[in-house]
This record gives structure tokens, C-alpha cells and sequence, in this order.
């Protein structure tokens, strides 16, 4: 019996055909035919039996599989644990963000960071949306995160990092691109298109809107700034989103809206049951001491210009 063997059983077990699971496993079908043959005559026993086109556990198969699936969970575990611990150890930090904070913040910081710590380590940084951001932290992928809080992953640690200023766009044709600020009770009658209440910062645009009216129309709902603002230029119609560099592609105009400046909230997010490395924990807590300075460098960088 050998390691490929329990992979490959499993796989059957829980594909159910030779064919789906040969193709998970990038074996050919043969290959797997002989592996659960040969584990069973070393079992002594029929691990499956045949079902029209399927195969199904027997009761044998059935006790194997539960002792099969535990071993190999904690055997990936282990793996997992041992290659983080050995990232950790090289000096590594793998460094997860919304697509904004890569693009722009998080080069800056680590670049500020390098220049005030004896013994920086080397980042690696990946590009995700926050719940992706948060899966890849709950499976080892990813030591530190900066993205939106998921409830899903409400066992980890959210530190409150920077805001995103929320604004209108509207197209160059649009009556509203005479417009410096506004109100949500001024969008009374606008057609609306913001982000997918499926993802935390859609319902917080949402809440603060209809918080001051109730009866605004949000006629569509998109999961990023691009899609968004594409159906702003196609559509005529106003979006409300958050401005980052997304927006810098468009021929757009901004207009500063009336909500609470903390709706779109960014956090520094990790695993508190997970070791993290001395480096991890130095640069966590240079990153704590920056949220003052990262409220303005966001100021700066996505400006909204006023109507001349």
C-alpha cells in the first residue's frame, strides 16, 4: 500500500466512475484500474462494487474510506504546516490584496518598510478578491491579507486599515457632470448601479444609500469598479463606487457623495491560531502605525477633480 493508492481510492470513492476520476488525477484509466485492484487484494476485500455506470463503496470500501480521509487530511495539514514554517523560516511573507492595494499601496508600504527594518524579508505578493484573499489565509497560501471583512472567516483577526472614499461617476453627457457633490436624496429619479450586495462592500454602499433614501433605483449590480463604470459609459446611468485606480481609464466625471466616509472599510486580516514568523509579526505591526499616513496617500493618489 502506498501513498498514490489512498489518493486515488479516495478520488474513486468520491467521483464514483474510473473515467471523471482518472481525469481528476491526470492518470489514465488503466493505471487507475490496477492501483484499486492491487489495494484491494493487499485488503483482502472488495473495496467497490459496480452500479450501471457507477461504482459504489461496499461496506468494506465504506470503513476504509473514513480512515482513509482522516489520514490524508491530517497528512495535508502537515504538509501545509511544514512548507509555511519553511516559508516563514527563508524569510518569506506572502502578501495577499484587493486588486487596488497591490497595485498601489502595498508597494509603497513594503518599500517604506524596507527602508526602516534591520532584517526585511522578501514579499511575494498575490492578487485576489477578498474572499478569495481570505480562503487562500485559512488554507496557508497567504500569511497576511488586506481586504473587505468576510463573514464567512469570522474567526480571523480584522484590523481597520484605511477607508475607500465612495463617489458618484456619470458620464460626460450626463446633466449630473456639472455636479462638484451630491446627496443621496438629490439621486432621487437617477437610475443607480453599484456593487453586488454578495460582497461586504455592496451592502454597505447599499445601507448608507437607503439609509438617507429609501426609495432610490438601483437598476443593476456589478463586483468591481470596471464593470461598473463600463455600464456608466454604455448606459448613461450614475454608479456609485469606490474611488480607485480602476477608475482612471474612463472617461468619467466624479462627484463627491454625501455618505459616511467610513461605508468602504479595508483591513489587515490573519489567521490568529495560525504561527506567523517574527517577520510577519514586525511588518503587522509597522503596517498598524501607518493608517494615518495611508488616509492621505489615498487622498492623493485618486483625487476628485472639480468642474472648471
Amino acid at each position: 500500500m502506498n501513498l498514490n493508492q489512498l489518493y486515488y481510492f479516495r478520488e474513486l470513492a468520491e467521483q464514483k466512475q474510473y473515467t471523471k476520476a482518472a481525469e481528476r488525477l491526470f492518470i489514465s484509466q488503466p493505471t487507475l484500474s490496477v492501483s484499486i485492484r492491487q489495494l484491494e487484494d493487499e485488503l483482502h476485500c472488495k473495496l467497490f462494487m459496480h452500479k450501471g455506470r457507477y461504482v459504489v463503496l461496499t461496506s468494506y470500501g465504506r470503513i476504509f474510506y473514513n480512515t482513509v480521509v482522516s489520514t490524508l487530511d491530517t497528512l495535508d495539514n502537515g504538509r501545509k504546516k511544514l512548507k509555511q514554517t519553511i516559508s516563514q523560516d527563508n524569510g518569506n511573507i506572502h502578501i495577499a490584496g484587493i486588486p487596488t492595494a497591490i497595485g498601489n499601496l502595498l508597494p509603497k508600504l513594503v518599500k517604506d518598510y524596507k527602508q526602516v527594518s534591520d532584517e526585511a524579508p522578501h514579499f511575494i505578493y498575490h492578487d485576489n478578491p477578498s474572499y478569495q484573499i481570505c480562503e487562500g489565509i485559512a488554507n496557508g497560501w497567504y500569511d497576511i491579507g488586506v481586504c473587505s471583512y468576510v463573514k464567512d472567516f469570522n474567526n480571523f483577526t480584522y484590523i481597520p486599515f484605511y477607508t475607500e472614499e465612495v463617489v458618484a461617476i456619470v458620464s460626460p453627457e450626463n446633466e449630473l457632470a456639472q455636479v462638484n457633490e451630491i446627496t443621496p436624496e438629490e439621486l432621487r429619479g437617477e437610475d443607480l448601479v453599484t456593487y453586488s450586495k454578495k460582497i461586504e462592500i455592496g451592502q454597505n454602499v447599499t445601507d448608507a444609500l437607503l439609509a438617507s433614501a429609501s426609495d432610490l433605483h438601483i437598476i443593476n449590480r456589478m463586483h468591481d469598479e470596471l464593470a461598473i463604470a463600463g455600464q456608466v459609459i454604455t448606459n448613461n446611468v450614475v454608479g456609485i463606487v469606490a474611488n480607485t485606480v480602476y477608475l482612471d481609464g474612463f472617461d468619467i466625471h466624479k462627484i463627491k457623495l454625501d455618505i459616511p466616509a467610513d461605508t468602504r472599510k479595508v483591513y489587515l486580516v490573519y489567521d490568529p491560531e495560525r504561527p506567523l514568523s517574527k517577520y510577519i509579526l514586525d511588518f503587522i505591526d509597522f503596517l498598524t502605525t501607518q493608517k494615518k499616513d495611508i488616509h492621505k496617500y489615498n487622498k492623493k493618489v485618486f483625487p476628485i477633480e472639480t468642474v472648471k
